[in-house]
């Protein structure tokens, strides 16, 4: 955590600026490239309490990407528009609902990167955690961030390392980390499968490989849907998502056991990284299901897995390993799995 609290963090705070400071935590910790390595020198985030309502402000390069007030009355937010634009053209973007719930959509005037971005205002705390979890608008605001935090940027005299880490410690303290609420999953599942597509238009910087990105989205995508399509063949419905739990594929069997499934697709020489990776995911969302009345049975789905230790691994672990290079082997490896 970047510096240190100093006191209480929640003093002269009421229930709405707890939460405030807690969604500008997480915008930070999610949005921003190495947010703890960076703090004061890529970004900072300032408290205007000389302001009337006091304000909370996150500044990325020369960019402020996110602010809102203590009081929870506007939250607005600068994204790059292609996830977003290419999200609307998908239809995995529900223009009507964003509508209901109060949400603008504008081009933006500030001058940097004046033509790839977009500033988005939400009227209240709880339309903006909604927003947040919708993958287009996440992907933008970190893809922006990856253009503009290309610094050093002289912030040496309005940094406030107190301030970061009340926010931090707030965005812990406070179910920071994850934004989702229970939804229901009545169908053994929140919402279709819709899959996700690379945008266009990527930053070549650091060492982000564009063409790599592309890969294991696609790649992603794939394993989803051949595992919707092989529980189709059973007549078994899959969707994402469960109970507010941000799983890519989640279902119920004819014998009414749920079951959640990680996807990793592996690209060149990333297996393990990507099999530690997805375990760890995997077994992080059957906790939270867990906390929530849940019971599931934790499914692992990569491209490959060509370490024989690894099945033994999972086995261990209490989890599923299904491959996609061999997707005969899945029906057994499903329907004599033990309950969740």
């Amino acid at each position: 955590m970047p510096g240190a609290v100093d006191g209480d963090w929640t003093a002269g705070l009421d229930e709405t600026g707890r939460q405030a400071w807690a969604l500008a935590g997480w915008v930070a910790r999610t949005v921003v490239p190495e947010a703890a390595g960076t703090a004061g020198r890529y970004w900072i985030l300032s408290h205007l309490d000389d302001a009337a309502p006091a304000m909370l402000r996150l500044t990325v390069g020369v960019l402020e990407i996110f602010g809102l007030y203590e009081t929870g009355e506007e939250i607005w937010l600068r994204s790059h528009a292609a996830p977003i634009v290419s999200a609307m053209d998908a239809g995995a973007v529900d223009l009507e609902e964003w509508q209901r719930r109060g949400i603008e959509v504008a081009d933006d005037s500030t001058r940097t990167l004046a033509e790839d971005k977009v500033l988005v205002t939400c009227p209240d705390l709880a339309t903006a955690r909604w927003l947040l979890r919708q993958p287009p608008v996440v992907a933008g605001m970190r893809l922006l961030s990856c253009w503009v935090a290309a610094g050093p940027y002289s912030f040496e005299g309005r940094y406030r390392p107190e301030v970061v880490a009340r926010a931090w410690r707030a965005s812990q303290l406070l179910d920071g980390d994850g934004l989702d609420a229970p939804t229901g999953g009545g169908n053994g599942f929140d919402r279709p499968y819709t899959g996700a597509a690379p945008t266009g238009d990527l930053p070549a910087q650091r060492s982000f490989d564009a063409d790599a990105y592309r890969a294991g989205v696609s790649e992603h995508d794939r394993l989803c849907r051949a595992l919707i399509a092989h529980l189709a063949r059973s007549d078994l419905a899959a969707g994402a998502g469960l109970a507010g739990v941000s799983v890519d594929v989640a279902w119920r069997d004819a014998d009414g056991r749920q079951f959640i499934a990680e996807a990793k697709s592996v690209v060149g020489d990333n297996e393990a990284d990507q099999l530690r990776l997805g375990l760890g995911q995997v077994l992080e969302y059957r906790h939270r299901l867990a906390t929530r009345g849940v019971a599931v049975t934790a499914v692992l789905l990569t491209s490959r897995c060509t370490d024989p230790v690894w099945p033994a691994v999972c086995v261990g672990s209490g989890v599923l390993l299904l491959t996609g290079d061999d997707e005969p082997a899945w029906r057994a490896t499903l329907t004599t799995a033990p309950d969740g």
